[in-house]
């Protein structure tokens, strides 16, 4: 058995206390108190003692009632009353009261101590590994479910989804504003379901989604929102994250006061390897960042590159520049 084993020791005797020391200190972690309160107090302090002994007739409080007090506090520990006394219905009380494991009887040897500390604890190691597996169990049965429940939903949301979404482009089939806005919609919610966090983008691919969601939101937000699309004629073969844009601007219109009076402005903008997001900095009142979407995009580009995005805040403009990739 491995030193780090912790056994409790409780007896009123000093001399029983040093001699039990002296037996067993080499092999176990040995703890002893002189009394029920001082053994109770020790349980509270130390956790994973794998086993409990203690004497019965101490003053104050006996060795049963300290065994039944101590299940509050160390449940799975296991449990041996030492007494000079065998009487029948002393042995009954101490199993239903004190849950004990072995009865051993004064004057004890070493050798009997021995084989009752070991068979107690290779109870108790099985008690706890047993233990370890069910929760094991328990959580992996959770965590089938959950995927399951992932899978199921990935299946039928997309697909009630864009039936849906057919059967509303139907309907509206004199209004060409609407059927547009339906479409744009349904590119929008197919291109969040296609993404990963491993995966990299084409920037030709990403400037059309800002389009689309940009007017999903004008539609909302009117002359409130502006987007200044300054990107160059020459962005073939450039990557970022897939999605990383989208949730720039997604937190730029979270985080900002939007309206006729004082619109956002949004501005996009590559410069050599390098892609720009700024907006004029006007934020809402009550509503607190976590920097949630920050660490989002540090995360997914450290999959990447060690350049990785920087966040500038002055007083009326907030701006990010991220790296823009190649992938080989």
């Amino acid at each position: 058995m491995p030193k780090n084993i912790k056994i409790l020791f409780v007896d009123d005797d000093l001399t029983s206390i040093e001699y039990f020391k002296i037996s067993f200190s080499d092999k176990y972690n040995i703890l002893t108190a002189q009394s029920g309160e001082e053994g109770l107090d020790i349980l509270q302090k130390h956790e994973n003692i794998a086993l409990i002994l203690t004497d019965h007739r101490m003053p104050q409080m006996s060795g049963i009632s300290f065994l039944k007090k101590s299940m509050k506090y160390s449940p799975d520990s296991k449990r041996i009353l030492i007494t000079g006394y065998s009487e029948n219905d002393l042995v009954i009380r101490a199993i239903n009261e004190g849950h004990i494991f072995y009865f051993i009887v004064k004057p004890w040897s070493f050798t009997d101590m021995s084989v009752a500390i070991n068979n107690a604890l290779e109870t108790y190691n099985l008690r706890v590994t047993n233990k370890k597996l069910k929760l094991l169990n328990e959580q992996k049965e959770r965590e089938n479910i959950e995927v399951q429940l992932k899978n199921l939903q990935a299946q039928i949301n997309p697909h009630f989804l864009f039936n849906c979404l057919t059967n509303l482009y139907a309907l509206i089939d004199e209004n060409k504003s609407a059927q547009l806005f339906v479409k744009k919609l349904s590119l929008m919610y197919r291109f969040m379901l296609e993404q990963k966090v491993d995966q990299l983008s084409d920037l030709l691919n990403e400037q059309k989604v800002i389009e689309n969601y940009f007017y999903l939101q004008k539609v909302r937000f009117e002359q409130g929102l502006v987007l200044n699309n300054e990107f160059s004629d020459n962005l073939e073969g450039f990557k970022i994250p897939s999605g990383a844009l989208l949730l720039l601007v997604e937190n730029a219109i979270k985080h900002n006061i939007i309206s006729q009076e004082n619109p956002l402005h949004v501005v996009i903008k590559n410069d050599q390897n390098f892609l720009y997001v700024t907006n004029n900095y006007q934020p809402k009142a009550g509503v607190i960042s976590m920097g949630v979407g920050q660490q989002n995009i540090l995360k997914r580009y450290a999959w990447f590159t060690k350049i990785l995005p920087e966040f500038k805040m002055s007083k009326n403009y907030y701006s990010v520049k991220i790296p823009l990739l190649k992938q080989i």
